[in-house]
């Protein structure tokens, strides 16, 4: 009996044991490895090879000459294009340690954000040498920010997501733009005057003023995605690519959004069954897609029901679920047209998927300090013990 109670007792230690920076380490470390000597023989690295054999002129744009002169720098000294690759890896590996450690994810809690650091969607572009990289390290530095912040509100948090966002807007600054517009309503919830209205009532007038900028911005914005994001999309991937899908074709920016229920899953899924059939070794990316489609639906779930009433939820409900649309949107056209690039831009904001479940992760531990903190120091009062506000 007391052997089954210790077995029982390390079982749930076990369970309960947090993400440890080693682990997230290995994971990026075997991500570079299994890039380098085994996806590479399959398929292309992308850009990645490009960054490191100077494939790009003095005509590339700006950040992509920047990505470029970093890994011309490393591999001068490193000496060696693993090594590269490694460097960016334990950049952005660097960023989810951040991250873990600020929101002290274990248990259950893990598991969504382990099934984005073993889902290859993610892991192949995020090891390697790129911008995908660099994106995924700001990202998960921000993120680490935001869990990190509503835990204990710092200075500091505030100076380095405000300098993550800065560099995701300009490495990627469709996803930037999104992931901004997700922290300027997280700042509004911290910063900002208490609201006596429900989540609903709030929602409302969001989406009136969102309606009112839309109406006098909608003849550029429609301009732009008709005439500039959609043509280039189309003109972005050659013919003669495997994984091109030809018979796509969105010529309007109408075409995009009344499309919104097949372009959406397909894009973030990679490829089809039929394509899969068609080349079986792209068999475990349309699994990781499917996971990736789930999580996605598992984070919408968690934001409306599973997030105590107040300020947190309405930051996921106007300020995550939002963000995550414009991102969606913006990195549809790309996705639909070939699944093997739009799984590499993908692999830039699948973290920020999850976030609801991560800030799920620490909201039990600041409740439980909060009804702690007035009886240990003979502060505050019963109705300030049962905020859920953001500190």
């Amino acid at each position: 009996m007391i052997a089954s109670t210790s077995r029982r007792s390390a079982s749930a230690a076990s369970a309960s044991a947090p993400l440890t920076s080693a682990a997230v380490l290995a994971i990026f470390v075997g991500w570079t490895l299994f890039s380098v000597y085994v996806y590479s023989r399959y398929s292309q690295l992308g850009d990645a090879e490009a960054y490191l054999t100077e494939g790009y002129d003095e005509y590339s744009q700006g950040r992509t000459l920047l990505v470029a002169q970093i890994a011309g720098g490393l591999r001068s000294v490193l000496g060696a294009d693993l090594l590269v690759h490694m460097a960016f890896s334990l950049f952005a590996a660097s960023g989810v340690c951040y991250l873990v450690a600020q929101g002290n994810i274990r248990g259950h809690y893990r598991w969504p954000l382990l099934a984005i650091l073993l889902n290859p969607n993610f892991g192949v572009w995020a090891s390697v040498t790129g911008r995908e990289s660099i994106f995924v390290g700001l990202l998960a530095f921000f993120m680490g920010t935001v869990l990190g912040h509503y835990r204990q509100r710092r200075f500091e948090h505030f100076l380095l997501a405000l300098l993550c966002v800065a560099g995701m807007i300009y490495i990627r600054a469709p996803f930037g733009t999104g992931v901004a517009l997700f922290y300027l309503v997280y700042l509004l919830y911290a910063w900002g005057p208490r609201l006596h209205m429900s989540i609903g009532v709030q929602a409302l007038f969001v989406l009136s003023l969102a309606a009112l900028v839309l109406s006098f911005a909608w003849p550029y914005l429609d301009s732009y995605i008709s005439n500039e994001v959609l043509p280039l999309a189309r003109s972005y991937f050659t013919v003669a690519s495997a994984t091109t899908r030809t018979w796509v074709d969105l010529h309007t920016t109408r075409d995009l959004l009344t499309g919104l229920w097949w372009i959406l899953p397909l894009s973030l899924i990679g490829p089809t069954p039929g394509e899969v059939l068609a080349r079986p070794i792209t068999l475990p990316f349309f699994v990781a897609g499917l996971i990736v489609f789930g999580l996605l639906v598992h984070s919408v779930y968690v934001a409306l029901f599973k997030i105590p009433r107040g300020p947190v939820r309405g930051t996921l409900l106007l300020g995550w679920l939002p963000a995550t649309v414009v991102i969606l949107v913006s990195y549809m056209p790309f996705g639909i047209y070939n699944p093997g690039s739009g799984i590499r831009y993908a692999s830039c904001f699948l973290l920020f998927l999850i976030l609801p479940s991560l800030l799920l992760s620490v909201v039990p531990a600041v409740a439980r300090h909060k009804r702690l903190l007035p009886r240990a120091s003979g502060m505050g009062d019963a109705t300030d013990s049962h905020r859920t506000a953001i500190p």
